[in-house]
């Protein structure tokens, strides 16, 4: 049986009343549903946990008419705990809304309204895609890292994308611990150190 923290889902969503028709769904197809109704409320919860799968609506409060603060929260995910699963959620302009999503980071996208099968069957497909990679990581040390890159670019800045985000997620791992980064990563402190100053990362307050 898989750990709890393998069944739990994070829904972000601003109306109180599809939360709560929603996470019945989820709840009666055994998953154990965590509730946010806002940006500030899911990035919160988020900084104090580790989740699988959110499912996020994409407009709410104060920006309800436009993506903004479903972008926010992806961002903030990409940044922070990139392994998780994100299903968008949207009833306004779907085909720009779901380019946007994909662009941040989305796992999934659904239209409002979302029949409950298909987010069953969106969740199950997350939390499929969840475990075998924390399988692969945990087996053969494999991580999923996503690189947004514009084509034509050049090697080098796909070379440079890719070891600043790779850098960046084993100092928010390891609390900024250098010592145990450059452990994790095969290089000297003294290289961690440097592409610390390169790519100007910081701890977050």
């Amino acid at each position: 049986m898989p750990h709890k923290m393998m069944e739990e889902i994070l829904l972000i969503d601003d109306d109180p009343a599809l939360r709560g028709m929603l996470g019945f769904s989820l709840e009666a197809a055994g998953y154990d549903v965590l509730e946010a109704g806002s940006r500030i409320e899911a990035i919160e919860l988020l900084g104090k946990q580790t989740l699988p799968v959110a499912i996020l609506d994409m407009g709410m409060p104060p920006h309800e008419h436009t993506p903004a603060e479903g972008i926010a929260v992806l961002e903030w995910i990409q940044l922070h705990q990139p392994q998780i699963k994100v299903i968008v959620l949207t009833g306004q302009n779907p085909e720009s809304t779901a380019y946007l999503a994909l662009k941040y980071g989305a796992f999934d996208f659904l239209e409002k309204p979302v029949a409950n099968d298909s987010l069953i069957q969106s969740v199950k497909r997350a939390m499929m895609f969840y475990l075998q990679e924390e399988k692969l990581k945990q087996q053969e040390g494999l991580q999923k890292m996503q690189i947004d890159a514009p084509l034509g670019g050049g090697v080098k800045q796909i070379r440079n994308q890719a070891e600043e985000k790779l850098v960046r997620q084993v100092l928010l791992e390891t609390d900024f611990n250098v010592h145990e980064s450059a452990r994790r990563l095969g290089l000297k402190r003294e290289n961690v150190y440097y592409l610390i100053k390169k790519y100007n990362l910081q701890r977050d307050e």
